[in-house]
């Protein structure tokens, strides 16, 4: 009798796969996995009624990216007919409802979905998964082998903590849960907030408000988005980019090699560091001409200490308008015709905007049991992450831009591929080494990585004496929760996986991968069975620095001055 094919080495065995969340992290796991393997199964549950995550939830007036739209694509995916260089949310939720059509990803998510719970059966080694319908309330149940969580980190908003919030009669709108029904125009409204959403929100709103009331407890650096423009784009520029497929490139490689230069000034004392400080003051103060208001607005911490607000010159042109009022101060209570302010001055409204951000301290939504543990309770204590996918002592399951993600440094939709591939190189091993039966991120590594973070981060802005989302809370156990180093730093650190970090559990013999002594390309009746007979080495480089100069086009560019930004010392941004 002839041998067996699934006896073979490395054969795939079947592996079910549960993801939680469609947004762009979720969506790009279902890609990967579908452009790559075979033999397995992917359910992905999602609460809301269809795919984007933060581009289906965010869509407040003005509510937009803030990074030019060509980049903000996957790598491999562009769009040649954004209408402006920064998108609205309606043209990137349509991106993403485009992408999930084009792959025909959709017939794996199960929408208007929450999971309940999750549990790990370390008997059966998989885990087991109760989901509810929000639509009908039905309870279901589910299971998998890799459990993967992409739940974002920009999905649960944050309201302000000041008390009486309920109090207020009027309309209560926070900008992640905008209600479209509620008509702003000739209304007298308080926004607090001057963060992201904001500096956004304001601008929007300001021509058709009676009046507007701007809470500002802290000041933010403020600049221009550094894209080659920000306005529309032409009928017939955006023709040039769909049937010029290089015009196309050439801006997205040009925005993409600007964005990656700045990292050295997320760094305490260097030169670019200092060059942005100086710069980013004197255009503000081009703004902001009153010496006083100056003292006020424009920061004396480093750039980059909390986020940068590239559309922040609109918000600073806008609070000088005459039916827009600046209160520097926090909210101390709210009443039932508004709020008092932290210096005792009481203010009325009609609606009251509340742009507060999003509650980061990466608790999980729903408790994720294993092996005595609840990670919703080990996270209150101390989170145990790992580069943003790893997950201390908790067998085959996975995070995407989790904890130590490069969220703000630099482009994200790439880290959060890089996250993907790192995880199905955990799938594609957990299929292909049949025995195996559980893997996990060994507690040891995980202290052992925090313990760098925290080393490391001390030579970031960010650990300076400003309140920034990158700062420490209660449960992160270390000084920030952001990736400590630029996002080409955390590619290369992600792009070939250290499974001695990881220990894995075998129910049989660890060898039994090896099979039946016949290889796969011996079953594929097209593969050529002297494939390895070249006239040239054209294999992979046997060392890092040679396989990185090759990824990384080494030699390709004109040299650049390291670390310097000539247009930042000249003024010309």
């Amino acid at each position: 009798m002839d041998p067996r094919q699934d006896e073979a080495i490395h054969h795939e065995r079947f592996v079910k796969v549960v993801c939680v969340g469609a947004g762009i992290s979720g969506l790009c796991l279902a890609y990967k996995l579908q452009r790559s393997f075979t033999n397995y199964d992917l359910t992905i549950y999602e609460k809301n009624a269809e795919v984007g995550g933060t581009w289906f939830e965010n869509r407040y007036p003005g509510c937009a990216c803030d990074v030019p739209a060509h980049n903000y694509t996957y790598s491999f995916e562009p769009k040649a007919d954004f209408s402006a260089a920064i998108a609205g949310w309606k043209e990137l939720k349509q991106y993403y409802d485009d992408f999930a059509t084009k792959y025909d990803l959709r017939h794996h998510i199960r929408f208007s979905h929450i999971v309940i719970e999750t549990t790990w059966d370390d008997a059966k080694g998989q885990w087991n998964i109760t989901t509810e319908d929000l639509q009908t309330g039905a309870v279901s149940r589910d299971w998998c082998h890799i459990l993967v969580h992409a739940t974002g980190y920009l999905n649960k908003p944050a309201w302000p903590k000041a008390p009486g919030l309920d109090a207020f009669n009027g309309p209560k709108i926070h900008s992640a849960h905008w209600d479209e029904t509620i008509d702003l125009k000739g209304k007298n409204i308080i926004l607090v907030g001057s963060g992201a959403s904001a500096v956004q929100i304001l601008p929007a709103i300001q021509p058709i408000v009676k009046g507007a009331k701007v809470f500002i407890r802290t000041p933010r650096w403020s600049l221009p988005s550094p894209s080659q423009k920000t306005g529309a784009f032409s009928p017939e520029e955006i023709q040039n980019f769909i049937d010029d497929p290089k015009a196309l490139m050439d801006l997205r490689l040009a925005n993409e090699r600007t964005l990656n230069s700045f990292f050295t000034m997320y760094m305490k004392g260097t030169v670019l560091q200092a060059q942005a400080r100086e710069h980013l003051a004197s255009e503000m103060k081009k703004v902001i001409v009153d010496p006083e208001v100056q003292k006020t607005l424009v920061p004396d911490f480093p750039v980059g200490c909390k986020r940068i607000l590239p559309s922040g010159d609109k918000f600073l042109h806008t609070i000088k308008e005459n039916n827009v009022k600046v209160v520097y101060s926090g909210v101390k209570y709210f009443t039932e015709s508004g709020c008092v302010s932290d210096d005792g001055q009481s203010h009325t409204a009609d609606v009251i905007i509340c742009a507060t951000g999003f509650d980061l301290s990466f608790v999980p939504r729903y408790p994720i049991n294993f092996r005595g543990h609840n990670l919703q309770e080990d996270w209150k204590t101390s989170i145990t992450g790992y580069m943003g996918v790893g997950i201390a002592d908790c067998p085959n399951s996975f995070t995407i831009a989790g904890p130590f993600t490069p969220i703000s440094n630099g482009p994200v939709i790439v880290a959060l591929e890089s996250q993907t591939d790192f995880v199905c190189s955990f799938i594609d091993k957990f299929q292909t080494e049949p025995g195996m039966k559980s893997m996990h991120l060994k507690a040891s590594a995980s202290y052992d990585f925090r313990s760098y973070v925290a080393e490391v981060t001390k030579k970031m802005v960010w650990s300076d004496a400003c309140r920034n989302d990158h700062n420490v809370q209660p449960n992160w156990g270390q000084s920030a929760i952001t990736w400590p180093g630029s996002v080409l730093h955390f590619l290369e650190a992600l792009r070939e996986p250290r499974f001695e970090d990881y220990e894995f559990q075998y129910s049989g013999n660890r060898f039994a991968w090896l099979g039946n002594g016949l290889s796969q390309t011996e079953w594929d009746d097209t593969a050529d069975l002297a494939y390895y007979i070249r006239d040239r080495d054209d294999g992979k480089h046997l060392s890092r620095r040679a396989r990185l100069k090759e990824i990384s086009k080494s030699g390709t560019q004109p040299k650049r001055v390291l670390h310097r930004q000539e247009k930042l010392s000249t003024g010309r941004l």
